[in-house]
């Protein structure tokens, strides 16, 4: 477990024998108040766990500067709570779902935790529920789209997202190859877990709909060196596109194959956005041109006026040496995690407490926030844990540089 201090050690550092200096007693606790977090007070403490050490992957770090983010701003108008600290505490799963349960209990545990953020790996989420609900302690996913994460039995619910659901977000890609691509025969290419399974029962459900019928739906596990078969299975049955769920490793496999076929046999992918989650640009460079992938997104930097968004686009840049927007890895964690922070400390706010319990009835009560994703009207309610909806889907590129570009 990795406790995380926060962008405000430096500062206190420096400054904090000054206002000691400045002012005695009652006197410094008023100019912290004014300025930032008192030091003597408890920090409120947000868990987050996540795969770290997975080298291709992404999505943890770029959650994590969203968090950051919110963090740093937050403390420094004075923190919450009468001037108490947020602080972050990160775990890494490895990309297990029975390690990420573990860390999940063991963030729980951990006293004025107010709740724990999880990231790309859906079927880590769905494992995390019933502990969620046994140890009441929120579980917010800022990445996960399975429909399981919030659609579940547990009641009261402690499971919220800030982030794209299956049930709108690959009905927007079966959608789109239909109505992009002309496609009235599809296949899908699906891993075997929670996530895959989620995404098939919307493609069996959206089919009708959106006028084209998936002939081919083919299955892979985590792990699998070769999705070639699948993919010829597709070209036999005579598909006009298809419909990619997995991460970026997989996705490698699927855009080296592709490209070994003649240009007439390529087909349009609509790809899920795990596969963007990491460094697919670095593990497909001489091939990426090949094959057109759109991807699914719920943000993006590329011209991004909203005030918050262009805060967390400055805060990155600034402090972590990136040089332009459109190089954000991982943007939409980012900024998922930076709202999903900010909603929490509005939470804290209400609840006047850390009791875990309060804050998931203070979450469905929640006043309008304008995040770096959105303007949220009101982002839960008692029947709904899902903080987006299907306005927020874009489709993009990706460059051979790791650039997402927004598509028509």
């Amino acid at each position: 477990m990795n406790p995380c201090p926060g962008p405000l050690r430096k500062w206190a550092q420096k400054w904090l024998p000054r206002l000691v200096t400045l002012a005695a007693g009652a006197g410094a606790f008023t100019v912290w108040a004014q300025s930032g977090v008192n030091p003597h007070l408890a920090p409120v403490w947000i868990g987050f766990d996540d795969a770290y050490s997975l080298k291709t992957n992404t999505s943890a770090m770029a959650i994590e500067w969203g968090i950051q983010a919110a963090m740093e701003e937050i403390n420094s108008g004075g923190g919450v709570l009468g001037g108490r600290p947020l602080k972050l505490i990160s775990t890494d799963n490895k990309g297990l779902s029975a390690r990420g349960k573990d860390n999940f209990v063991t963030l729980a545990k951990t006293q004025n935790l107010v709740a724990v953020l999880t990231g790309k790996y859906s079927p880590i989420s769905v494992e995390m529920l019933p502990e969620a609900h046994r140890l009441q302690v929120p579980l917010i996913s800022v990445w996960g789209s399975a429909d399981p994460i919030t659609d579940h039995e547990f009641k009261p619910s402690y499971s919220f997202r800030v982030s794209l659901k299956d049930a709108w977000g690959v009905e927007a890609m079966v959608k789109r190859l239909a109505t992009r691509y002309g496609a009235q025969r599809a296949c899908a290419i699906l891993p075997n877990t929670a996530w895959g399974r989620s995404a098939e029962k919307v493609i069996q459900k959206k089919t009708d709909h959106d006028k084209v019928s998936f002939t081919v739906i083919r299955w892979y596990n985590w792990g699998d060196l070769s999705l070639k078969t699948h993919y010829q299975n597709c070209l036999d049955a005579q598909t006009q596109g298809l419909l990619f769920v997995g991460n970026e490793k997989e996705a490698a496999i699927l855009i080296k194959e592709m490209a070994t076929h003649p240009s007439a046999m390529r087909l349009p992918v609509v790809s899920h956005w795990g596969a963007v989650g990491g460094t697919l640009h670095d593990m497909v460079k001489d091939e990426l041109n090949l094959v057109q992938v759109d991807f699914i997104q719920t943000f993006t930097f590329h011209q991004n006026k909203r005030p918050r968004a262009v805060y967390l686009a400055n805060w990155i840049l600034k402090n972590k040496g990136i040089k332009s927007p459109h190089d954000i890895p991982s943007a939409v964690g980012a900024a998922h995690a930076y709202d999903t922070v900010h909603l929490i400390a509005s939470a804290v706010q209400i609840a006047q407490t850390t009791s875990p319990p309060k804050i998931r009835q203070a979450l469905e009560t929640l006043p309008p926030f304008s995040g770096a994703v959105k303007h949220y009207a009101q982002a839960f309610t008692p029947q709904r844990h899902d903080a987006l909806d299907k306005s927020q889907v874009l489709f993009v590129k990706l460059t051979p540089t790791g650039q997402l570009t927004a598509l028509d």
